[in-house]
This record gives structure tokens, sequence and C-alpha cells, in this order.
């Protein structure tokens, strides 16, 4: 797998990306909308919804689709296993 880059501007048109368990995404701007198969057994509201600042961690290696569904938003990454300062996640 090649490295991402980062900042990462997104539409309202989901991007997949194959990505490792501990992948840590970050809002850096805008809203995101994260979706895969991997968070289906979390519950029946298994998509995550990512606010300005706030964060995610993937919990299995899989393929995720990243959106922006207010219009714009920006992904940033970091290191699988790097602490982020502000960690949170909200399920819609």
């Amino acid at each position: 797998m090649h490295a991402l880059q980062t900042p990462l501007k997104l539409g309202p048109i989901p991007k997949h990306f194959r990505l490792p368990q501990g992948q840590a995404l970050t809002c850096a701007e805008g809203t995101l909308w994260i979706t895969s198969d991997a968070l289906a057994g979390l519950g029946p509201e298994s998509d995550v919804v990512l606010e300005r600042g706030q964060s995610f961690v993937t919990p299995q290696a899989a393929t995720y689709f990243v959106g922006a569904p207010r219009g714009s938003g920006v992904l940033l990454w970091a290191s699988p296993g790097a602490a982020m300062s502000n960690p949170m996640e909200t399920r819609c």
C-alpha cells in the first residue's frame, strides 16, 4: 500500500481506502462520514460522523468509505498506533 497523502480534501462522493487496523482519521475541517462493512457489527447505526477536531481509529483492517456529506471536509491521517490529542467518535 502506498503512503496516504495528508491533508486530503473530500467532497460529497465518498472515496474508498484500504486501511490497516489502528489507522487514525481526523476531521480537520467540515464534516466527514465514514462507513465500512467492518463497522456493521457495531450496531444498527454503525456509520461514523466526525466534526472538526474529532478523530476515529479503525477497529480492523478493511476498506473504508469516507466522504463529506455537507459538501467538503478535510481528512488528516495519523500513523497506526499514534496517540491522538482529541479522540472522539459519533455514530449517526
